[in-house]
């Protein structure tokens, strides 16, 4: 089993998906930086990363995904046979997705001070960005299905509060918010 990071679009010096791996010990970790995409990129660039990925993704990996990367790992979901897992972190996707039978659970991320992914909801909606973008990241997943769990960073017993676009993978936060998301996984996988 490997965990996939796949990060958003971003610039250097964000804090990203990235500064998970020293808390990943004991897993193989694949980080495929596909670089600096601009958001009107993501409606044609992102299935071009899908069809670069898919190859490399088992049936028993984990993706760990933020903002674009949560959509990018959606497409890849409806293309895979299986995955193990995911978990979606500020995603820039729509909140009444429907979980594909590839994959078993996802846990999704999320604070209201998420400005970004409200703003992907409005490019999804002119059409300017990759469709499936929305405001998961703001205000989490809307939805039946008990195989998606909402986890409000903003509002989680014993946790530090976590508000923005990546706050969570600030050094402080994500000192306390990593060991948690590692040990979702490690129930899940259990």
């Amino acid at each position: 089993m490997t965990i996939h990071l796949i990060h958003g679009i971003r610039s250097v010096g964000d804090c990203t998906v990235d500064e998970m791996v020293p808390y990943l010990t004991g897993f193989e970790v694949a980080y495929p930086d596909y670089g600096y995409i601009l958001g009107i990129e993501t409606r044609f660039v992102n299935g071009l990363i899908v069809g670069t990925l898919a190859p490399y993704i088992g049936p028993d990996d984990i993706l760990i995904c933020h903002s674009n990367g949560c959509a990018v790992a959606y497409e890849l979901m409806h293309k895979l046979p299986q995955i193990g897992g995911a978990v979606f972190i500020n995603a820039a996707l729509q909140r009444a997705i429907v979980r594909p039978r590839s994959c078993p659970w996802i846990d999704v991320y999320f604070n209201a001070g998420d400005q970004a992914t409200q703003l992907a909801a409005v490019g999804a909606v002119i059409g300017v960005v990759d469709p499936d973008w929305g405001e998961m990241g703001h205000a989490g997943y809307f939805g039946v299905d008990k195989a998606i769990t909402n986890i409000d960073c903003a509002n989680t017993p014993g946790m530090p509060i976590v508000s923005g676009h990546s706050d969570i993978f600030t050094a402080a936060k994500l000192a306390d918010w990593a060991p948690f998301i590692v040990k979702r996984i490690q129930a899940h996988i259990a």
